[in-house]
């Protein structure tokens, strides 16, 4: 976070929190919603924001609190974001072996994985819960096996929960769950995908 954000907060510690007005959709773009409706309207995208200083400060400044809400903390306010996939989206970086999200931060950890009813592969990492982007799943689905076998000897239409799978750039085994179609990713992940701030 922002040294000049910290010294608003402490400066104006009572600003009310906001939401609606900001979205993450599921390729990692933020979005904005002038009208501040985000959340009464799920199916609405939004505008792209593509000012890149804007960009910028929403990567430094967007965390989560303890009851699973993202924010951007904007100076001394938190702008809660609506989640239209997962708190954090990641991609193969540039060595198409490593991972990192849509902020930019690298991917240190990958704790566990999981692949949903409609083939998402959705991730807990060291940096919060997390979903691939579509466009890199084939390439990392080649990657991620066992010491014996890779997807190819799972049943994906089976929910079912395995160990040890890893990734070369991730040699820590963890576990890979598919879910059966009547999981909820923010419930099993613990995060809000529409949050509202605390009633004053």
């Amino acid at each position: 976070m922002d040294a000049a954000v910290m010294d608003a907060m402490k400066k104006w510690p009572n600003v009310p929190a906001v939401s609606g007005y900001i979205s993450l959709d599921q390729s990692g773009h933020w979005r904005h919603h002038p009208a501040g409706d985000a959340n009464q309207h799920p199916g609405q995208v939004g505008e792209r924001i593509a000012h890149q200083g804007l960009l910028a400060f929403f990567n430094r400044n967007y965390q989560a609190d303890e009851q699973g809400r993202w924010f951007i903390q904007n100076g001394p306010q938190r702008v809660y974001v609506r989640l239209d996939a997962a708190p954090l989206i990641v991609s193969l970086a540039q060595d198409q072996a490593h991972l990192q999200d849509h902020t930019g931060r690298p991917v240190e950890t990958i704790q566990a994985w999981y692949i949903s009813a409609e083939g998402r592969l959705y991730l807990r990492s060291s940096a919060g819960p997390a979903l691939l982007a579509g466009r890199d799943v084939p390439a990392l689905l080649e990657q991620l096996r066992t010491d014996q076998h890779g997807l190819e000897s799972l049943d994906l239409e089976q929910a079912q929960r395995s160990e040890g799978w890893s990734l070369p750039a991730y040699p820590q085994a963890c576990s890979l769950t598919v879910w059966s179609s009547c999981v909820s990713p923010a419930e099993e992940l613990a995060y809000i995908v529409l949050p509202e701030p605390d009633p004053i």
